[in-house]
């Protein structure tokens, strides 16, 4: 059964690297009274320090600028607004890498092959206090759980650091952490994930379809 979403009043920010995709977005939303688009930034960096002087409804987060940005700062826009919604915007269609970001406290997921009615579903659903992947048959509740979702965000930075080969050393000075910090996050990945060695951590992120991109 499908589940009606009212319309509410919803101040957004645009946090998109591609100016073609920003002017697409704008003009698909602006066909919506009760959307209104305070600002509009292709940076991550600027996207935060507008999020703290506009006090927007929703933040439009695009993958390429969150990835510049770093993964792990995605808890910056939240800095003064701890329950923010962000949409992460041109993700992978396939959702994995979605429900990745939902682990590091994404709200939603729209991929770069949506259209304007969906877009539209998943503001509406992440502003009611839901979560949204963009292909699911049903609204994203948290009830599908992958091992690597069990992760904080930088328990996942070491998971990806470690299936790229990386060695401890290597990934302290990346993340400017204690060796003994990184060994411990290895442990806890290891231990919430339920597997017990490399080679099995590395067929999980194959078999997962996960990209363990660089910082």
């Amino acid at each position: 059964m499908s589940i009606s979403i009212k319309p509410m009043q919803v101040s957004i920010l645009i946090v998109e690297h591609f100016p073609v995709v920003r002017a697409g977005i704008r003009e698909w939303l602006s066909a919506f009274p009760d959307f209104s688009i305070v600002g509009e930034t292709p940076c991550a960096e600027e996207g935060v320090r507008m999020t703290a002087d506009l006090h927007p409804d929703l933040v439009l987060l695009d993958l390429v600028a969150l990835r510049r940005f770093g993964y792990e700062r995605l808890s910056a826009f939240r800095t003064d607004q701890p329950l923010l919604p962000i949409i992460i915007l041109n993700g992978r269609s396939d959702n994995m890498h979605a429900l990745e970001l939902m682990g590091g406290s994404a709200s939603g997921f729209f991929p770069s092959d949506g259209d304007a009615e969906q877009l539209v579903t998943a503001i509406r659903t992440v502003c009611s206090g839901e979560r949204y992947v963009a292909g699911t048959s049903t609204r994203f509740n948290g009830s599908y759980t992958t091992r690597h979702q069990r992760l904080t965000s930088r328990e996942l930075q070491v998971f990806h650091s470690m299936c790229r080969g990386e060695r401890p050393t290597e990934t302290a000075d990346r993340l400017s952490l204690s060796l003994s910090t990184v060994n411990r996050y290895r442990k806890l990945v290891f231990k919430k994930m339920e597997i017990d060695n490399m080679p099995a951590l590395i067929r999980y992120a194959v078999n997962q379809g996960i990209e363990v991109f660089p910082e």
